[in-house]
């Protein structure tokens, strides 16, 4: 019985751990905003060539019973939940005046063995994969983090505020399409034809025109004048509202429990939300200059 709850069980422990972590108070919300964005952003971008498009391997969570969407779950765990809980608490000990490697090699050893767990129990299925490949991702990966966990931790220098942004806005765009178009409640889908496989179908569109959102509010926002940033915001906004409601009339865009307006909030709520952070690192980013 506790092995079919792997897939929780593992995320009640990094999360124990990471509020453990987070109540020591070396790290700022600054820097856990900032780990928890690039570690979803760099998970997904990953997830989204290797397990959507490619096909390498998926995550069998066993929690639902369409095998498609039982392996979406296993993301929205692994990339939205787990990895990036262990990157706030890495970046924790890896922000400390420690030789890097001391820190990254007993992390990326711990997730080389709980991810062979995850195989012998069925919770992760190889198909043209190897652990050695996923070990190999994991030494060079929390090898990169040991790198950028000063820079999260202490913004001097910090890592640069277009990556952050990018990062950030991924995150919250993308969240709401974990939220409302995956298995776990079904709102809307994407069907545009590119994937057969439904879910994969559905995401794949999700993320990429969310991503293209995130691009241009990446590109452009850093570079407008603050008292005009939020009618730039407000354009991208129109530009994601604009493509659904066109996919909607084209059949790509399908409701189940949905409807127009939801569709304009979809966009209207994070965006709103990516313009509060890029206020809210100005402010801080000042404040750093003038101490």
């Amino acid at each position: 019985m506790v092995f079919q709850l792997l897939y929780v069980i593992t995320l009640a422990v990094i999360g124990i751990w990471m509020i453990a972590v987070i109540r020591k108070g070396r790290l700022s919300f600054h820097s856990i905003v900032a780990a928890y964005s690039i570690a979803v952003f760099t998970a997904d971008m990953f997830e989204v060539l290797f397990n959507l498009l490619l096909g390498l391997y998926k995550f069998p969570t066993h929690l639902h019973l369409n095998p498609s969407d039982d392996n979406e779950l296993g993301i929205i765990f692994a990339d939205t939940l787990i990895l990036p809980f262990t990157l706030i608490v890495f970046v924790y000990y890896a922000s400390k005046k420690i030789n890097p490697w001391k820190i990254s090699l007993p992390f990326a050893i711990g997730f080389i063995v709980l991810e062979w767990i995850f195989l012998q129990f069925g919770y992760m299925k190889y198909i043209h994969w190897s652990l050695a490949i996923s070990a190999a991702f994991y030494v060079t990966g929390f090898r990169i983090a040991a790198y950028l966990a000063p820079r999260i931790v202490t913004y001097g220098p910090p890592v640069p505020y277009r990556l952050r942004l990018m990062a950030f806005s991924h995150t919250f765009i993308m969240w709401v399409g974990a939220l409302f178009a995956s298995p776990l409640f079904k709102m809307y889908e994407y069907r545009p034809g590119v994937f057969k496989e439904p879910m994969a179908d559905c995401r794949f569109t999700d993320l990429l025109t969310g991503d293209i959102l995130a691009l241009l509010i990446t590109i452009f926002i850093p570079m407008i004048p603050k008292k005009a940033r939020p009618i730039a915001f407000a354009a991208v906004a129109c530009i994601g509202i604009s493509f659904a409601f066109l996919a909607h009339y084209q059949g790509w865009l399908i409701y189940h429990r949905w409807n127009h307006l939801l569709t304009a909030l979809r966009y209207i709520v994070p965006i709103a939300l990516i313009m509060l952070y890029d206020r809210w690192e100005s402010a801080y980013k000042r404040g750093k200059t003038n101490m």
